[in-house]
C-alpha cells in the first residue's frame, strides 16, 4: 500500500481499514500509537495528523493518557434531503424523542406570512419542541405550519408523534423539498438552558420553508442545533442520500 500515497493518507487509509477489517464499534479503542506506527511504518507525526481528521470528522475521539476511541455516530441532516428529524435520527440506529415546550393555532406573524405566501390574518400551528438524541438534548425546533392545510392537529401529541407523519397520515400532505438558510449563532439563555449548554456556546441555526409537490408552502422551521450532536451534508442532484454520510465500522459524518 505504500506506492507513492503521502504518509498521512496512508495512515487515515490504514486507520479506516482497521475499523473495518477488525469489525471495531462505538466505544472500542484502537491499537496505541507505538503500535499503529510499527504495524504500518508510518511517522508519529503522519498517524497523529491522521488521528486529528478524523476526530475532526466525529470518527474518533483521542482521550489524553487513555487512547483513540471510535465514537457513536450522528444523525445526519441532507439538505435536498426530505427526511424529518425523527427518520434522521432512526437511519444511524438512535433513538429519536421530543419534549413540547408549547404548541398552539395563532394567527401568522407578519414575517411567518411573508415567508409561507399567508395572509397575515390566516392562522398556523405553532409547535415548538426540545428534540433529543438517545436522551441527550439536541436541537430547540420551532415548527410554525400552514393551519388550513391541517385542521385540527393542535389535537396530536408531538411528544410522542412526528409532525411529518400525522401531516401525511392525516393530512395527505407531504414534504416534496425545502427552500433553507444555514448558518452559525450563539445560545440565549433560554436555548443554553434547554441545550445543556453555556450561554453563548456556538451553535448552528437553520430556518427554511418546506413545501408539498404543489409547491404551496405548509411548514416555516428554525431551529438552534448543538453541533456536536448533529451532522449536516450537502448533496447533488441523482446522488443516493446514503452516499452523504460516509460509513464505516458504525461511525457516520
Amino acid at each position: 500500500m505504500n506506492g507513492k500515497i503521502p504518509p498521512h493518507d496512508r495512515a487515515l487509509e490504514e486507520i479506516e481499514y482497521l475499523i473495518v477489517s477488525k469489525h471495531l464499534r462505538v466505544g472500542d479503542k484502537l491499537p496505541s500509537e507505538r503500535d499503529m506506527c510499527e504495524m504500518w511504518n508510518v511517522s508519529r507525526t503522519a498517524l497523529r495528523s491522521a488521528i486529528s481528521d478524523l476526530c475532526a470528522q466525529h470518527i474518533l475521539e483521542s482521550r489524553p493518557g487513555s487512547g483513540t476511541y471510535i465514537l457513536p455516530p450522528r444523525p445526519v441532516s441532507v439538505f435536498e434531503g426530505n427526511e424529518g428529524f425523527s427518520e434522521n435520527v432512526r437511519s444511524v440506529g438512535m433513538v429519536p424523542s421530543s419534549r413540547v415546550l408549547s404548541a398552539s393555532v395563532r394567527v401568522a406573524r407578519q414575517h411567518v406570512a411573508k415567508r409561507m405566501s399567508l395572509k397575515e390574518d390566516d392562522l398556523i400551528f405553532e409547535l415548538r419542541r426540545i428534540r433529543y438524541v438517545n436522551g441527550l438534548p439536541c436541537m430547540v425546533e420551532t415548527s410554525k405550519v400552514n393551519y388550513a392545510l391541517c385542521p385540527g392537529i393542535e389535537r396530536f401529541d408531538f411528544a410522542n408523534e412526528s409532525l411529518f407523519d400525522v401531516m401525511a397520515k392525516e393530512y395527505s400532505c407531504y414534504p416534496a423539498g425545502a427552500t433553507g438558510r444555514f448558518s452559525i449563532t450563539r445560545m440565549d439563555d433560554f436555548e443554553a438552558v434547554c441545550l445543556d449548554c453555556e450561554v453563548g456556546a456556538v451553535a448552528f441555526y437553520e430556518s427554511g420553508v418546506s413545501r408539498t409537490a404543489s409547491g404551496d408552502a405548509f411548514e416555516y422551521y428554525t431551529s438552534v442545533i448543538r453541533p456536536d450532536r448533529y451532522t449536516f451534508a450537502s448533496m447533488s442532484d441523482n446522488l443516493p442520500r446514503e452516499a452523504a454520510g460516509r460509513w464505516f465500522g458504525g461511525a457516520c459524518v
